[in-house]
């Protein structure tokens, strides 16, 4: 199936469009619609549709404009202008930002339909493209590419100053000056962990950022597309950055088998600084392997902050291994721990040695536990903590045993405490929206700027705690308040429409019938109430 989502300011003609066409007998689905371009901006931000339908003349954003925005963060998206207008100067600025097919109003279902399958012809070939291994191989090969990723790498990696990055990036044609820096580290899951699977997904993501001068790619490894998001305001940085990291989570599940998890780095204000945002952004992947894979996570995002007046944690394999250990790991972290020491055996090593091994993961324990704004006592009995060498001599625990359980108290806590910081948002959005669904002007941005986030950042948190998607949430809200009243009072559906958050009553049934297979009539006849229904 193709989405589709219309954007038209006359209601004759949305609904011409709407109720013309027998969408549950194509190939298409209308994903929404919107009576103006601003309007459209934040909802197409969730929807992600195959296909824009708009119209070019419009309030507050008319269809120029809006596929402007469009072509650049959601550049998969084929657009089909309408206008009433056969001037020439519409149908070249039409061209210039890349609209895919320009219809003269007023419009047949049969032309709209012809329409729709040539633009679904043009989606099929250039899925074709990106999966072409050949092409991508020839791709891969080029000495030029290879030149300017491994330059991009080695500036994400810190292997190159800040004068000589600039410099190597000035014969590479490349400004590498900008007000700020952001680090992407996309990783890829492959079921099959053939390579070709993952040139697919970095063809797929050098698709989405080929045109644009504001993102750098590189590959740190088989797995991973690194990207530098460069340019970045801090007022715009967070929404762009998110909007970036949806797109390509969202191309890739489209376009292959694979799944990807995001990680993404600090805003830095200098070229030697991306070193640290590559390091940020790497740290948000590697939490994942604790939270589940196949998200988008920045570091502002996981509780991995040292917080005020904790203790100092010098960052060593120990520690980092602790950080992120799974339980299967606990042997071979006390191993690693030997072999820093120089030592074969624990159990036969001299009490003194064991003390000071013991002492060490319980400073290490500690740091790590303030670090997530946790309470040491609530992790560590006091009787491990105090008269340590009179309970290791006492126990009948092996030393070792004794090593490894002190590492699952903290695996345990630390797993337990892992819940997003992101719940209390969650909870003041959904809260937000009980109060406020039946006003018409509730959108994505009016809650995003509630709880104080950016839109794109937002709607990514809330997609992955609510386990839906803003747009979901909110129009199951409205449809279950809507059941609500076609069951329990004699309201006509025009009037349960406008109460719910709806404009247009046409298009609430709509929505409700293809939310609950029924129209809200048919719904209210079949549930308690017996009065007579007057529902479009």
């Amino acid at each position: 199936m193709y989405s589709v989502f219309l954007v038209e300011d006359e209601i004759v003609t949305r609904e011409g469009i709407r109720n013309s066409i027998p969408w549950e007998r194509t190939p298409y689905t209308l994903a929404g619609e919107a009576p103006d371009g601003e309007m459209a901006l934040t909802v197409l931000q969730e929807v992600k549709p195959d296909i824009l339908i708009t119209d070019i003349k419009m309030p507050f954003m008319d269809g120029l404009t809006l596929s402007r925005i469009i072509k650049k963060d959601q550049p998969w998206i084929k657009i089909i202008i309408l206008s009433g207008h056969d001037e020439f100067q519409y149908a070249k600025d039409a061209i210039s930002i890349g609209i895919d097919e320009y219809l003269l109003k007023p419009v047949s279902s049969a032309d709209m339909l012809t329409t729709l399958e040539k633009v679904t012809r043009q989606i099929e070939e250039e899925k074709e493209r990106l999966t072409n291994i050949e092409t991508l191989k020839m791709k891969i090969s080029s000495s030029q590419e290879v030149i300017r990723e491994k330059w991009i790498c080695d500036l994400a990696t810190g292997q190159l100053s800040s004068g000589d990055a600039i410099e190597a990036g000035r014969s590479l044609g490349i400004d590498l000056i900008a007000n700020g820096y952001v680090v992407l580290i996309v990783d890829i899951s492959s079921n099959s962990e053939k390579f070709a699977d993952y040139a697919v997904v970095k063809s797929i993501i050098s698709s989405l950022v080929m045109s644009r001068e504001d993102v750098l790619l590189f590959s740190p490894s088989v797995e991973k597309q690194g990207l530098i998001f460069k340019n970045a305001g801090r007022d715009s940085a967070d929404d762009r950055v998110y909007s970036l990291a949806q797109a390509i989570r969202f191309e890739t599940e489209r376009n292959s088998s694979c799944r990807v998890s995001i990680g993404i780095g600090a805003m830095v204000s200098h070229v030697g600084e991306i070193v640290s945002s590559y390091a940020d952004a790497d740290r948000a992947v590697r939490y994942m392997s604790l939270t589940g894979k196949n998200k988008i996570i920045g570091v502002s995002d996981i509780q991995w902050k040292r917080q005020e007046n904790s203790r100092y944690l010098e960052e060593g394999p120990i520690a980092e291994r602790l950080r992120f250990a799974a339980r299967e790991e606990i042997d071979d972290i006390i191993d690693l721990y030997l072999d820093i020491s120089g030592r074969k055996s624990l159990d036969a090593a001299d009490p003194s040695f064991v003390l000071l091994v013991y002492n060490d993961l319980i400073e290490i324990i500690t740091a790590l536990v303030e670090e997530i704004g946790g309470d040491i006592q609530q992790t560590l009995p006091i009787s491990l903590r105090q008269n340590i060498e009179h309970s290791l001599a006492a126990s009948s625990v092996p030393f070792r045993g004794q090593l490894r359980t002190l590492i699952e108290m903290w695996i345990l806590y630390r797993d337990d405490h892992m819940n997003s910081r992101h719940h209390s948002i969650i909870k003041k959005a959904k809260s937000y929206i009980a109060e406020n669904y039946m006003s018409q002007d509730m959108s994505l941005n009016t809650v995003a700027s509630f709880v104080n986030v950016s839109p794109n950042h937002f709607s990514t948190i809330f997609s992955q705690e609510a386990g839906e998607t803003f747009i979901e949430y909110l129009t199951n809200t409205r449809i279950e308040n809507a059941k609500k009243l076609l069951c329990t009072s004699a309201m006509k559906c025009a009037d349960i429409a406008y109460e719910v958050g709806y404009g247009d009553p046409h298009y609430f049934s709509f929505i409700f019938k293809k939310n609950t297979g029924i129209s809200p009539r048919d719904y209210r006849v079949t549930s308690v109430s017996k009065e007579p229904c007057s529902c479009p």
